[in-house]
């Protein structure tokens, strides 16, 4: 049974070829075996055929779900199988017979074909259909999601305003005459690194949201002083690194640099600021060098260094939100972030002796005319 099937199977798939191959035959079997001879094993061959394919649709459960297209293929099985019959005892029927069956099974055929290609643009219209509301399923979620994080930014933008005010207030000049006591002196230090980490933990959340959203600012290449970069970093950080009794030494050669400067300070006060976090003691070397046509900044800790799983991923070239942020922090999401989108190269590893050693190069970018143009008029405005 399990043969029969298998045949039926390829019968029904392969069904018209053959009956229209045997068709095409039908003169050359008349002139080799005659005519009432070659109708009998036509008859026999459709009876065949026909018996398959409806065996076919019935171990398929599929018999005369359309009644149309079966009955047809019953007949064409019933007259041929009868037709055969009959020639056994009256040969000269056959040809009568098989003159009666052809045109059935040439609709049958037609008919066939048609049910097959309606069935098959039903299927691709569902398809079709349900990959639109996937779609707008996908684009509803994706829409309510944004709306959160532009949510989310709105109220992160709200708290630079505080946060701000809370700086000025910390430096204000009537605070002068307590800079003369040790103690307020280091309580007014301590609350302007708190003022200044909560600021820049602030923008952080900003810009990761902004990464998220696609909303980043347009990139504006500049040029900018590597001292200048650095002494921007050095007067906040290393007064965070002295709260903690931590050292922090700066070395930096005099080049300047073609780049975004906004986003370049992001990115090392990020670095820096991450060494600073989560150094005990020891303290933080940061480092800057141009080697040929290539700006590499350093930042090295002694802190307990970076887990496995971090330096492991550390190759991935996109990162998302979910799956980055809770291995890395905010502050290392953005920097990763920002390279990818820059195109900078940012390499991490930890020392034997301990601590961590971030790496940042970027190419020296030749400013085009237009951009010297415009540096130009800002030097000279």
């Amino acid at each position: 049974m399990r043969h029969i099937n298998r045949l039926s199977a390829w019968v029904q798939q392969h069904y018209d070829a053959c009956l229209l191959a045997s068709l095409c035959l039908l003169p050359l079997s008349f002139q080799l075996l005659g005519l009432d001879t070659g109708a009998q094993s036509q008859l026999a061959y459709i009876a065949f055929i026909s018996g398959c394919l409806l065996n076919a649709k019935v171990s398929c459960r599929r018999a005369f779900r359309v009644p149309p297209t079966e009955k047809l293929w019953f007949l064409v099985f019933a007259s041929a199988f009868g037709g055969w019959v009959l020639s056994l005892n009256w040969q000269h029927l056959s040809f009568a017979v098989l003159c009666w069956v052809s045109p059935f099974t040439l609709l049958a055929v037609l008919l066939e074909r048609q049910h097959r290609y309606s069935i098959a643009k039903q299927r691709i219209q569902n398809r079709r259909t349900q990959q639109a509301r996937w779609r707008n399923a996908k684009h509803g979620v994706l829409s309510e999601w944004k709306d959160r994080l532009r949510w989310l930014a709105g109220v992160q933008h709200d708290m630079r305003q505080p946060l701000h005010a809370l700086g000025l207030l910390v430096g204000h000049p009537s605070l002068d005459s307590f800079h003369q006591h040790a103690a307020s002196n280091q309580v007014i230090r301590q609350m302007t690194s708190c003022q200044r980490w909560l600021h820049d933990l602030a923008e952080n959340m900003l810009e990761a949201t902004r990464l998220e959203l696609g909303e980043q600012r347009e990139k504006r290449i500049e040029s900018i002083s590597s001292t200048e970069l650095c002494k921007s970093l050095e007067g906040w950080m290393g007064q965070l690194a002295e709260t903690k009794g931590l050292t922090f030494n700066v070395d930096v050669e005099e080049f300047l640099i073609h780049t975004d400067a906004r986003r370049l300070k992001r990115v090392m006060g990020n670095l820096v600021f991450n060494a600073v976090e989560h150094t005990l003691e020891g303290g933080v070397a940061f480092s800057y060098r141009r080697h040929g046509g290539i700006h590499r900044f350093t930042v090295k800790d002694s802190g307990p260094g970076l887990q496995e799983d971090i330096l492991q991923h550390q190759v991935a070239r996109y990162s998302t939100f979910g799956s980055d942020l809770p291995k890395t922090g905010i502050g290392l999401y953005v920097v990763k972030r920002l390279c990818q989108e820059m195109e900078w190269n940012l390499s991490m590893c930890n020392v034997k002796e301990g601590g961590t050693v971030f790496v940042l190069e970027l190419a020296d970018r030749i400013l085009n005319k237009a951009e010297v143009v415009v540096l130009n008029s800002k030097k000279t405005g």
